[in-house]
């Protein structure tokens, strides 16, 4: 498996621009965003806001653009683009006989969660990096910095949670792309699920809480890790998250097992 998965690595090194768009241009885009709008901020009033800031808070409050719709045009992009290829380019014949497929679909599995993870890392020293840069142009310098332990936890944990949710997506995408065999027909899904879900929340409000989706589950959990709700809707949000995240790659996996590939 470790031999696989690095060779999905370095077939994914050799395409950089799948790389950035796919897994990194998310939590760059959503760091320049904020740079912009603090700089704003800053040429208008000629000063930061002097509370002294928790870079590991902020950076556990920065992961929650996992559950940006537009980022999951790119997620979803980045997922079904690691699995079109073989469909494309015919070389799935060339693989399996070599090597089991739940093992060809774990090691392809594996490759997006750590690209994924690598991102929501490049998101968190961003943000801790930005908070640094707006502390020294506020003249406050490290007073203007704190550095709470306590809030290692719940950095680890929302890390965790976004995590799960972009697991939930790459495990989606990865479905769709076996039923369908094509890059559009996974991406597309993908971002109208991440969007309807946002249509719904605004239409019905508090009433769109008793319906499954990922996306709600990740912020029941979000709102229960910031004490913004109660324990059991967080209980129940993991609850959404796993058992979407178990359903599709249980259900991809048994497809992709039976699934005729002589001429891919």
């Amino acid at each position: 498996m470790r031999a696989l998965l690095c060779g999905e690595w370095l077939k994914l090194l050799r395409q950089p621009a799948l790389l950035f768009w796919g897994f990194l241009s998310v939590p760059i885009l959503s760091l320049l965003f904020k740079l912009l709008m603090e700089g704003l901020v800053f040429v208008r009033t000629g000063r930061h806001d002097d509370a002294p800031v928790d870079v590991l808070l902020s950076a556990a409050h920065g992961l929650g653009l996992s559950g940006n719709s537009m980022g999951h045009l790119l997620y979803g992009f980045g997922a079904a683009s690691v699995l079109y290829s073989e469909y494309r380019f015919a070389t799935w014949r060339l693989l399996v006989p070599r090597h089991g497929r739940s093992r060809l679909l774990l090691a392809k599995f594996g490759l997006c969660l750590t690209a994924l993870a690598a991102g929501l890392i490049v998101a968190v020293f961003g943000d801790m990096l930005l908070n640094g840069m707006m502390a020294v142009l506020n003249g406050t310098g490290a007073a203007g910095l704190v550095l709470r332990v306590s809030s290692l936890p719940l950095l680890v944990t929302a890390f965790a949670i976004a995590l799960l949710e972009l697991g939930v997506l790459v495990a989606l995408a990865f479905l769709l792309v076996i039923l369908t065999r094509s890059l559009m027909g996974a991406v597309l899904p993908v971002f109208l699920l991440a969007i309807g879900s946002t249509l719904i929340q605004v239409y019905l409000g508090a009433d769109s809480d008793g319906i499954a989706l990922p996306a709600y589950g990740a912020q029941a959990l979000r709102d229960w890790l910031f004490s913004v709700g109660p324990a059991h809707a967080g209980l129940a949000g993991l609850a959404i998250l796993s058992g979407w995240f178990a359903g599709l790659a249980a259900l991809a996996l048994a497809v992709f097992a039976r699934q005729q590939l002589s001429s891919e």
